[in-house]
């Protein structure tokens, strides 16, 4: 790949940096509380799939690109490239057909879904520009973010009808039963308010 193509294709994704740390000492990465922000590339393969590529330390050298160089590239790109996806948990599970078997009679608490339109690596739309605010204005509450893996976040608009500390019992489980080792992004549920306009722990 030749810096010119690069400029274009880098893209970022969000990962657990306590469960990597071994992997972002060979890569450029940035930490904001438990996630890392790392970078890669899509390749083509011989069995003409996509594969995902990060980008390390050796790579920036051999390409004389800084951190913040691939950082700004990213942050174009990603969005441009997998746009943001934001629908409601009913919309999603009748897209890809769960509804009927586990959506009828069910009482849902509001709850959305935040990814990509690939559903692929799409907790990386947490740092996406003006994501978070404009689902703010949407939910018109401040909001939790589930971290149900890398490839996707469920927000929950705050409610007395559940605390934190259910919500993260709850994504523990979900962990440690459901989702594959590598794609576990984080244990703790985020709090977004609007008064920061950025989430915490």
């Amino acid at each position: 790949m030749h810096t010119k193509n690069l400029k274009n294709e880098i893209l970022f994704q969000v990962i657990s940096a306590t469960r990597n740390r071994d992997l972002l000492e060979q890569a450029p990465h940035d930490v904001y509380l438990d996630l890392a922000i790392v970078y890669f590339y899509m390749e083509e393969g011989a069995d003409c799939r996509k594969r995902v590529l990060l980008f390390n330390n050796e790579q920036m050298r051999r390409y004389s690109v800084t951190k913040e160089e691939l950082k700004e590239w990213a942050m174009v790109n990603t969005p441009r490239l997998l746009p943001v996806s934001f629908h409601s948990m009913e919309h999603v599970m009748r897209e890809f057909q769960l509804w009927d078997s586990m959506g009828e009679g069910t009482q849902w608490a509001p709850m959305y879904v935040l990814s990509n339109v690939k559903m692929f690596l799409g907790s990386a739309c947490l740092f996406y520009p003006k994501v978070l605010s404009s689902i703010r204005n949407t939910v018109q509450a401040d909001f939790y973010i589930l971290p149900s893996s890398i490839h996707e976040c469920i927000i929950l608009p705050m409610s007395d009808a559940y605390t934190k500390s259910e919500l993260e019992k709850i994504v523990y489980e979900v962990n440690i039963t459901q989702v594959p080792e590598q794609e576990i992004l984080s244990n703790y549920v985020y709090i977004y308010q609007k008064s920061t306009q950025k989430f915490s722990k």
